[in-house]
């Protein structure tokens, strides 16, 4: 075969992305897995700062019922208490953070996914024309070869 792939350079061009663009799938999906990881810690920090609110509080109003106390010192109680609702609150928007990071890193993956599916389309469209061509070569060659033979045979 003497003749040289027309689209050779275009096949290397695409073999180059589709492995590009398998690279970047394991990439988005250790993303995700860490995003996954954020998110478990964030839950347990979680639930263990919401047990921790509860003890707490709990343990605020029960030694404050054994005394006598002033307003101010009930007031100071209950400002103590929102304080850690509200570090609660901080807590709870930590966990929607990374539920929206795990949304964001899958949906990263289907468009890696989806660029991989179009890059390995395309190679396929070559490869099948690479085959076509090679087809056709091929019955040129068969072709000239038949005329040179006839050529040969004439001239005897």
């Amino acid at each position: 075969m003497a003749a040289k792939y027309a689209l050779g350079d275009l096949l290397k061009v695409r073999h180059i992305r589709k492995d590009r663009a398998e690279k970047e799938v394991v990439q988005a999906r250790r993303l995700l897995v860490a995003a996954q990881k954020i998110l478990q810690k964030a839950l347990q920090e979680l639930e263990d700062y919401r047990v921790f609110v509860q003890e707490e509080t709990e343990h605020l109003y029960a030694a404050i019922i054994k005394q006598s106390v002033r307003r101010r010192n009930i007031d100071d109680l209950h400002e103590t208490v929102r304080a850690l609702r509200a570090s609660l609150l901080e807590h709870e928007r930590r966990v929607e953070n990374a539920q929206e990071e795990c949304r964001k890193a899958e949906e990263h993956i289907e468009q890696c996914k989806e660029t991989l599916a179009t890059a390995k389309r395309n190679i396929e469209k070559i490869e099948a024309h690479k085959e076509t061509w090679i087809a056709e070569v091929i019955k040129e060659e068969e072709f000239q070869a038949d005329l040179e033979m006839e050529d040969f045979r004439v001239k005897k």
